[in-house]
């Protein structure tokens, strides 16, 4: 079993800062995605995963995708995040 950490830091006024337009919906799946980031590593760029990483369908990860994206840098095949 992979060794993690059992908290993370969380700079709420970063936070705040990065999401203040993002609905209920996206700020759920975006701390799913940093969570499973910080315990994980960076998780690759595939919808399939990514979808499941934060319990959504697909169609509700479609409708939801593009804003989280631009909370994240894509390369190499995975999502980077400038603060994890």
């Amino acid at each position: 079993m992979k060794q993690y950490e059992k908290w993370m830091p969380l700079y709420i006024a970063d936070y705040l800062a990065d999401t203040s337009r993002l609905t209920l919906e996206q700020h759920g799946a975006y701390l799913l995605l940093i969570m499973d980031y910080w315990r994980n590593g960076s998780p690759p760029d595939d919808p399939a995963i990514l979808s499941r990483i934060v319990g959504a369908s697909d169609s509700q990860w479609k409708s939801i995708a593009p804003t989280i994206r631009k909370l994240f840098q894509q390369e190499n095949g995975v999502w980077r995040h400038k603060r994890i």
